[in-house]
């Protein structure tokens, strides 16, 4: 502040009396400028987030967890003060060095992904899957079929499935086009060798085997409770899915019915076929079947209940003609194996392939003539 003022002074008198005077006159010599401040230091630079862990694999991947945030730098420190001019006019003072910025903030580290790529998922498909281009890229025992998951242009995303088939030891109990083969959970089932299906147990659960030559259609109708479902479907809950699922299929023997919930395989309907039945008293050991021939009057047919371990006497159920259904109903070919169901006269559909894909021709849970039923999906 002295030096300032001293400046200021001689600058004045300069002014006053030395208007017109050379510059070699000493009184006219300012001061030497004052040395710059020096620069302050950069502050340090922030710790890098870690990296997020993977997903993990499976049917079910799960999300990974992001990486923790970086720590942020430290500030610089400022710099020192320049020195001020010597004496004379005054030289200015020293401006003071300017800080140092503060190190940036490390970046947090990328989340994991899920157990496959990201994908729009739906109520078929809780998460994403590992995807599959064949079924050659999956185990022994699985196939490559459509999870219900789509990519965000909406393209369908494939996963592997547990291969579906009768119980056999060895080939020998296994029909033409197929062999007795591990499926991968301590069985063997009797797989199919050739392309396409010839039923339904050619395909994974959910699936129907339509069309000449057959081929697996997605017949899985998304549910959260049974109430979703239409007559003769149960809502089954699975790890990466949920989805109504026909309680009368084909089957050989128990064990073929194991995946649908159902006690026993008999004849329901007396055509000489065996199907996965529920019972009348499910908790009688063994179970004993619902079988048509047990019901009559104005519940001629053995209806699945709520759950599929449980059957009744009612109007909805297998036949073989109109004559085996209650008045007003009639015997009709809903399903692609031959099957048929009572069902109310009359309806917007008369068979499966009347419907898109992940809907059923089939009366609704609360009964009426069949329609197409797409359950819980939007």
């Amino acid at each position: 502040m002295a030096f300032r003022s001293l400046a200021i002074s001689v600058g004045f008198l300069v002014i006053i009396g030395g208007c017109g005077e050379g510059t070699g006159d000493p009184r006219n010599n300012g001061g030497s400028s004052g040395s710059g401040g020096t620069a302050g230091s950069a502050g340090s630079a922030g710790s890098g987030g870690t990296t997020g862990t993977g997903g993990c694999t499976g049917l079910l991947g799960c999300g990974g967890s992001g990486g923790s945030a970086g720590s942020a730098g430290s500030a610089g420190s400022g710099g020192t003060a320049g020195s001020g001019g010597t004496a004379g006019s005054g030289g200015t003072a020293g401006s003071g060095g300017t800080a140092g910025s503060g190190g940036t903030a490390g970046s947090s580290g990328t989340g994991g992904t899920g157990g496959g790529a990201a994908c729009v998922t739906s109520g078929l498909c809780f998460s994403c899957p590992d995807e599959c281009e064949s079924s050659g890229d999956c185990a022994v025992g699985e196939t490559c079929a459509p999870s219900g998951c789509t990519t965000f242009g909406g393209d369908p995303i494939q996963q592997c499935f547990p291969v579906p088939g009768g119980k056999c030891t060895t080939s020998d109990d296994c029909p033409a086009e197929y062999s007795c083969e591990p499926d991968g959970f301590g069985f063997n089932k009797c797989i199919k060798q050739t392309p396409g299906c010839n039923t339904s147990r050619d395909c994974v659960l959910g699936f129907s085997c339509e069309g000449v030559p057959g081929a697996c259609v997605d017949r899985r109708v998304q549910c959260e409770s049974y109430e979703d479902c239409p007559k003769s479907h149960v809502c089954k809950t699975f790890p990466n899915a949920a989805y109504c699922v026909r309680v009368n299929q084909d089957c050989q023997t128990e064990d073929d019915c194991s995946d649908v919930g159902a006690p026993t395989c008999a004849d329901i309907d007396g055509d000489g076929r065996t199907e996965c039945a529920g019972s009348t008293n499910p908790n009688q050991s063994p179970p004993p079947p619902c079988v048509n021939g047990v019901c009559g009057g104005s519940t001629p047919v053995c209806e699945v209940g709520d759950i599929s371990s449980l059957a009744e006497c009612g109007q909805y159920g297998l036949c073989e003609v109109n004559g085996d259904c209650a008045a007003g109903f009639v015997c009709a070919p809903l399903w692609p194996d031959g099957r048929k169901e009572c069902v109310p006269v009359g309806g917007s559909c008369s068979q499966i392939s009347d419907c898109p894909e992940q809907q059923v021709c089939a009366s609704p849970r609360l009964g009426g003539p069949p329609s197409c039923q797409s359950g819980s999906a939007p």
